[in-house]
């Protein structure tokens, strides 16, 4: 009788999971619901951008698979195919998450960064703003054959930047900055947060060089600009922005006024880091040239009230 029970129950399985699935699906869709329309944000949300927010809840992550490399300092980590090189002293649990915010298409993900109107494959030049571990360089290099520059102000995290870009890079198209973005050049002290690496922020802005001595949680790094490096590397039109550098969107984008005036880059900018980063954003980016259209995307509900994923420019 065991036997037939437990085959019964492997049978029925499928269907009782499908169906809680719904009912849970159903049930976060009202609530995201409810908050939207209690807390009058000011945004508006689409059905597809509810829709993946609550899909993301259920979402099967792939799996990575991580290697040692000759240097004790560096793993390797595949995640469908796409191997880049790792710190070997942070954690990779972020990865499978980093990977389908990059990856996913843009039919099924409306804040994915391939968005069809920033026409990756006419770029001349991509900035890869909070490079990190490199998902986003590697996109930038299969759709376009544009010069790549990634800014990463961590150096734990430049030299598996580097090594990762040397596997993608055809004819050495891209270029790692150590720097983070401000609206004036400088440095920076930047609280590090190894079990989240991504999360690592800025938190002061200072003129003084980095002392001999340094704590390994906080670091200062060099600030720059994106005005100051569209001079350096004579950036002109034709250009694209990616932007994900946990808050400090505004005031990146307040050291490019030049940048947008001039040359109009296309720009991809996450904003869900505070509920007024999005107004505030499209706010600078209209100021610095009208003729800019943004659109706000997705819907980031994992904190109250809900706001925007994405201000995309162009």
């Amino acid at each position: 009788m065991s036997d037939i029970l437990r085959f019964v129950k492997n049978l029925v399985r499928p269907a009782v999971y499908a169906i809680r699935s719904r009912q849970l699906r159903r049930q976060l869709r009202r609530k995201l619901q409810a908050n939207l329309a209690s807390a009058n944000s000011g945004y508006e949300f689409t059905d597809a951008d509810i829709g993946l927010y609550v899909s993301e809840q259920f979402a099967r992550l792939p799996a990575c698979v991580t290697e040692g490399t000759e240097s004790p300092e560096l793993v390797t980590v595949n995640v469908n195919e796409k191997k880049i090189f790792w710190p070997a002293s942070l954690s990779d649990r972020d990865l499978p998450w980093l990977y389908h915010e990059i990856f996913d298409d843009f039919t099924n993900n409306p804040s994915s960064y391939d968005h069809p109107e920033l026409g990756y494959e006419n770029r001349e030049w991509i900035i890869d703003a909070g490079a990190a571990e490199g998902y986003f360089s590697i996109f930038a290099l299969e759709k376009s054959p544009g010069l790549l520059f990634c800014l990463e102000p961590l150096p734990i995290m430049k030299m598996a930047l580097e090594k990762t870009l040397d596997s993608y890079s055809n004819e050495k198209r891209a270029k790692v900055i150590s720097a983070a973005l401000s609206d004036i050049p400088g440095w920076a002290d930047i609280q590090v947060d190894d079990e989240h690496i991504c999360d690592s922020k800025l938190i002061s802005n200072t003129s003084a060089m980095p002392s001999a001595q340094s704590d390994t949680k906080i670091q200062r790094v060099p600030i720059t600009t994106l005005d100051q490096l569209g001079i350096e590397q004579s950036l002109g039109k034709g250009g694209l922005i990616k932007m994900d550098i946990e808050g400090y969107e505004m005031a990146a984008l307040s050291g490019a006024v030049n940048l947008m005036k001039n040359h109009k880059p296309a720009l991809a900018v996450a904003v869900y880091h505070d509920l007024e980063n999005a107004k505030k954003c499209a706010e600078i980016i209209k100021a610095a040239n009208p003729a800019y259209k943004i659109e706000f995307r997705g819907c980031y509900g994992y904190f109250e009230p809900p706001r925007p994923y994405m201000v995309f420019a162009y």
